[in-house]
């Protein structure tokens, strides 16, 4: 399966989306500041005649409650970011199988270990190549299972899931830093 092609196809699909709330978060941090900055301006009027200690502890408390503020939104902006890049990632899954699928699909039941499989779930599209695979299997129609397959042991005690839903998930974790990354350099490009 080309993790390298999906990354690619991330990018091109989600690039404006993931610029739009990256410029939003970096917005409402710059105004984090710029509200912590006037407050440190007001600090600075009415205490000029004050020791410069408590001036000094009220402008670090100001500025880390602004950072504080900023590090969370910033987080929960990176979590927003992460959720519809996944979304975006399993709506692409659909174009894996416009060249080549049959190929893909027989790879990835070649990677099964060797059972009496007495179910296949598999994308309704896929059912006349399960049947190849599967003469003598079950072949369940899932709309469900982008592509791919799931198998089910006769006896019902091994059931593996290979499809191009899982295999995302399972490599997400591992993609979305890389993914994060880029579209950092992308938006401080920008900025």
């Amino acid at each position: 399966m080309g993790y390298r092609e999906l990354i690619d196809s991330l990018r091109v699909e989600c690039e404006e989306k993931a610029r739009k709330i990256w410029l939003e978060a970096e917005s409402e941090a710059d105004r984090v500041r710029a509200d912590a900055s006037r407050r440190l301006d007001e600090g600075r009027d009415g205490r000029e005649r004050s020791q410069s200690g408590a001036l000094k502890i009220l402008t670090e408390s100001i500025l880390s409650e602004a950072s504080d503020k900023a590090r969370a939104l910033r987080l929960v902006t990176e979590k927003e970011l992460s959720d519809r890049l996944y979304r975006i990632a399993l709506n692409s899954l659909r174009h894996m199988r416009e060249k080549g699928y049959k190929d893909l699909f027989s790879a990835l039941v070649n990677e099964l270990p060797h059972y009496e499989w007495g179910t296949v779930k598999v994308n309704p599209e896929d059912k006349p190549i399960a049947q190849e695979f599967f003469p003598d299997t079950e072949v369940v129609s899932d709309s469900a299972v982008s592509g791919g397959l799931e198998v089910t042991e006769r006896g019902g005690g091994v059931r593996v899931v290979n499809t191009l839903d899982k295999r995302l998930e399972r490599i997400w974790p591992e993609v979305l830093p890389g993914i994060m990354d880029e579209i950092r350099i992308l938006v401080e490009k920008e900025t």
